[in-house]
């Protein structure tokens, strides 16, 4: 009997080589240089990405933030003080919807507000943020306002939805239209 191994690809001089086995190391280097260059590609696109969403993340969080506090003012009044509260609105708004706010003030609010004594008090229940870029937004509003007034014996609570699209105007989020749903 003779020591001789009989089994295919053994040889009398001992194991073959890995690199032998798998078609010679140049296609070895090449396999592991193909995922190299794709997990490569794969880290610059997520990391791409993650730079990019940034700045809207930025405009979803602050055009939030500004339509709740927004919406508390400029859905508010008080018959005692309707020049100041318009005028603290104003300041809030931008384009047509502005113009279009201070004449509906002027015209249908103020007289009815000073005759029926109305107090109106505006809660931002919830909200979210229907759409964005870095320089608009749409928001959606869930707001509570309570009207008291010599019309009623007790105060009158309305559960409104409100779509708010704000505009980035310089370093500040303005109202640039209000839809009630």
């Amino acid at each position: 009997m003779t020591d001789t191994d009989t089994r295919p690809g053994s040889s009398e001089r001992g194991p073959e080589p890995a690199a032998a086995r798998f078609g010679g190391g140049r296609t070895m280097v090449a396999v592991l240089g193909g995922f190299l260059v794709v997990a490569l590609v794969t880290v610059a696109a997520l990391g791409y990405r993650a730079y990019a969403i940034r700045p809207v993340e930025a405009a979803r969080s602050q055009a939030l933030s500004t339509a709740r506090t927004t919406a508390s003012v400029l859905l508010a009044y008080d018959y005692r003080h309707l020049d100041r509260d318009f005028a603290r609105s104003e300041k809030l708004l931008t384009g047509d919807f502005r113009t279009k706010y201070l004449e509906t003030t002027k015209s249908v609010i103020k007289p009815s507000a000073t005759q029926t004594r109305a107090v109106v008090v505006a809660d931002v229940r919830a909200a979210s943020v229907i759409s964005a870029t870095p320089e608009r937004a749409v928001t959606l509003l869930f707001v509570n306002q309570t009207t008291t007034s010599n019309r009623a014996s007790q105060p009158r609570t309305d559960l409104n939805r409100v779509r708010m699209t704000l505009e980035r105007v310089g370093d500040q989020w303005l109202v640039s239209k209000v839809e009630a749903l």
